[in-house]
């Protein structure tokens, strides 16, 4: 143990040897992490109601949110933020999806 300036004594570690076996293992490659699959959110908008508001809800309630119509939407991946879209629809087999119109800079 050595002393550092102030006298006290410096944290001891242990050490982990690494064995030849573990340092061989091969490791995951590019294709293969593409492969896990990952949630994509679309959230339109939010809305704050009391625990009161909430129980007396029944078929027919609604929230106003804090959108508008033509707002971007946020598009989260497992909870994150990734970036803003704007929903879209496909005329042929009426489905809906969104059309990225920004990206988050931290991906």
């Amino acid at each position: 143990m050595i002393d550092d300036a102030a006298g006290k004594p410096s944290p001891m570690f242990p050490e982990f040897p690494i064995s030849e076996e573990s340092s061989t293992q091969p490791q995951p490659s590019r294709a293969r992490l593409g492969d896990i699959p990952v949630e994509v959110q679309v959230v339109i908008g939010r809305a704050k109601v009391s625990v009161a508001q909430l129980a007396a809800t029944k078929q027919g309630s609604w929230f106003r949110l804090d959108k508008r119509f033509g707002e971007p939407v946020e598009i989260q991946v497992n909870g994150q933020t990734i970036g803003y879209g704007e929903i879209v629809s496909d005329d042929r087999d009426n489905f809906v999806g969104i059309r990225m119109t920004s990206v988050e800079s931290r991906l």
